[in-house]
């Protein structure tokens, strides 16, 4: 009965296939040390949680390790909203009414469908959601099986990796995780912003159709990186919105031939007012004019 089950979700899986796609990264410092602890974690049977601020790409991370070990990846971003059966997949009420509830009305949800073809899947963001929520991972990761109503019991594929995301417990909106489930997650990979070279080197890697000198990125970058020490903001700008200031003023240099610090300035104000969060009564705008402000005042000092 187990087999019969998993061979038609795999059918339904093929019938629905499309080309994996190919990720690129920059495996360095803290993310090759994090690669490596996911190759080492799964060998040895362990569970990993990958904990970081958002942004900072472990996702992505997840993504490329599943491409090179020629998985298909699966992930779900969890929230207090989110349902079992966004994970466990739900019968299809015009085919039960036909059918009743068989496997043909069934449509697995991500952790089906990552446990019967041996995917990697991620529980991106697993401290926003309920613990009720929270539990359904209880069997798939202590029996590697999980029991659909009116179905029956599947069993995983022996390739089937689960990965915990979480953002930090200080972040607002996190839930703390249950004793059982955490007591089922044995390797803690800590993820923060990377060192300058390499955040350079990950926005270079996502501008490559744009030319965008030394200097600019020196002065972006700076502007970012004072988002992550001032005490006035609770959630900082991440790799994102460097990558976001980057390419739109590459985007302005191919128009006019060059930028200025005012444009860039200008330029950076637009992406940080969505990207950062600030603490309770204080204005961001104000937040974002003044880092601007001194960071461009200080590069031209310098210079």
């Amino acid at each position: 009965m187990e087999s019969d089950i998993a061979k038609r979700i795999l059918a339904a899986v093929k019938r629905a296939s499309h080309e994996r796609e190919q990720v690129q990264i920059v495996l360095k410092g803290q993310y090759l040390e994090a690669y490596e602890l996911l190759k080492d974690a799964e060998t040895a049977g362990l569970t990993p949680a990958i904990i970081g601020p958002p942004g900072v790409g472990k996702t992505l991370l997840c993504r490329y390790y599943a491409m090179m070990t020629g998985r298909p990846f699966f992930w779900v971003t969890l929230d207090e909203g989110t349902k079992p059966s966004h994970l466990i997949g739900s019968f299809n009420p015009a085919v039960v009414l036909e059918k009743g509830f068989t496997i043909d009305a069934f449509e697995p949800g991500p952790l089906t469908l990552a446990m019967v073809t041996g995917g990697v899947f991620v529980a991106n963001e697993l401290n926003r959601a309920s613990e009720y929520v929270q539990n359904v991972f209880l069997e798939p990761l202590e029996e590697r099986s999980y029991y659909i109503p009116h179905i029956g019991r599947i069993k995983a594929d022996s390739s089937f990796f689960f990965i915990a995301s979480m953002n930090p417990a200080e972040l607002a909106g996190v839930h703390r995780i249950s004793e059982a489930l955490r007591d089922r997650i044995q390797v803690w990979i800590t993820l923060t912003y990377p060192d300058k070279d390499t955040e350079l080197e990950i926005v270079r890697l996502h501008c490559r159709e744009h030319y965008i000198p030394d200097d600019v990125l020196e002065k972006i970058y700076a502007i970012v990186a004072r988002t992550r020490s001032h005490s006035a903001i609770e959630k900082p700008a991440s790799i994102r919105a460097t990558v976001s200031i980057a390419k739109l003023a590459a985007e302005h240099m191919k128009r006019e031939g060059s930028i200025d610090d005012e444009e860039l300035g200008r330029i950076a104000r637009h992406v940080l007012i969505g990207s950062i969060k600030t603490r309770p009564g204080v204005k961001k705008e104000e937040v974002v004019n003044s880092i601007i402000e001194d960071v461009l005042k200080a590069k031209e000092a310098i210079g």
